[in-house]
């Protein structure tokens, strides 16, 4: 379940925060002056996150070793087409 405190209410319920997110999965959002702060989630979603950032990061440079010598003109034309297909298709 997905929760929003402010900073100071998050600061008195801190150790119940703790509990309700590692043993019930919960997630809470805690602003500070009216705006979204930080998110408090499980260490699995984390971990998830970390994995999931660092195969994003390492297909980019992949990809940037793979076509080192293209004109990145043409690579930008060819992203623009993809990102049109995709668009047409889903409608």
């Amino acid at each position: 379940m997905e929760k929003k405190l402010g900073v100071a209410e998050a600061r008195e319920n801190f150790s119940d925060i703790v509990e309700q997110v590692q043993y019930q999965g919960d997630t809470y959002l805690i602003s500070r002056h009216g705006k979204l702060a930080v998110a408090v989630v499980p260490v699995e979603v984390y971990e998830a996150w970390k994995r999931q950032r660092m195969i994003f990061f390492d297909s980019i440079r992949q990809i940037q070793e793979v076509n080192k010598d293209v004109d990145a003109g043409q690579i930008w034309d060819d992203v623009l087409s993809a990102q049109q297909a995709i668009r047409s298709s889903g409608e």
